[in-house]
């Protein structure tokens, strides 16, 4: 099984922290590269937001990373590729607390969308978007902290070109062993059979995979959290 988790941890998991901030609410203006807040004042979330926006914007780099990127689906793919290039820098606990806050938002998906999570296809999904954006807006005030920490982070680190933390693939192969290690017997076996094929796997089965996944990845030993959280969101560096 140890290759198919590979598979599930470098391509799929990844992609929830960037559906929050794409929307029909998009939180970076694609001809200018400055960040806004799509949350009214009124909101109980657009304070948070107003402090992620305004330090995003006092960072002339970041600004200029991203202006003049032309397509909602262009800065998609800039963003990601940012976020995934920053996370490589990060230290433990901003990318365990972010894979933490993700494994929050799987729950609160309906199953259908939860379910596309863990299957191939062009994950600029604007449905898959919008329900991830909900579910994220309903989660406990502590996960909104995290998960822009980590945003910011990550983006500050890759404009900046800081450097990548050195990673131990014996520590990365060891973590793997040990989430799969959590699936024995019948647990195993559902697990693989939808990992062998998510696009035939039930709603029900594709989405009990990557939330169990994401939960698990979270409750091993710190060395393991770790490892599979740089997995996750960098590729491991």
């Amino acid at each position: 099984m140890k290759n198919l988790l590979v598979l599930v941890v470098l391509v799929v998991l990844g992609a929830v922290l960037h559906k929050a901030f794409l929307s029909d609410r998009p939180l970076v203006r694609v001809s200018t590269g400055q960040f806004s807040n799509p949350y009214p004042p009124s909101s109980e979330l657009h304070a948070q937001h107003q402090a992620f926006v305004d330090a995003a914007n006092a960072d002339e780099k970041v600004r200029e990373r991203f202006a003049g990127t032309f397509t909602s689906k262009g800065l998609y793919a800039e963003l990601k590729l940012a976020l995934a290039r920053g996370a490589q820098s990060l230290d433990a606990g901003t990318l365990v607390n972010a894979t933490r806050a993700m494994a929050a938002v799987i729950p609160r998906l309906p199953e259908a969308s939860c379910a596309k999570l863990i299957r191939p296809a062009d994950d600029f999904d604007p449905e898959l978007g919008q329900d991830v954006r909900d579910a994220f807006e309903r989660l406990p005030a502590r996960h909104h902290r995290n998960f822009l920490d980590f945003y910011l982070k990550a983006l500050k680190a890759e404009v900046h070109g800081a450097p990548a933390v050195r990673v131990d693939k014996e520590v990365s192969q060891r973590a793997l062993r040990h989430l799969g290690e959590a699936y024995p017997g019948d647990f195993g076996r559902r697990l693989e059979a939808v990992l062998r094929d998510p696009v035939r796997a039930a709603d029900e089965d594709a989405c009990w995979a990557i939330n169990s996944m994401t939960h698990t990845s979270t409750q091993l030993d710190d060395e393991s959290a770790e490892a599979l959280s740089r997995l996750i969101w960098g590729g491991g560096g």
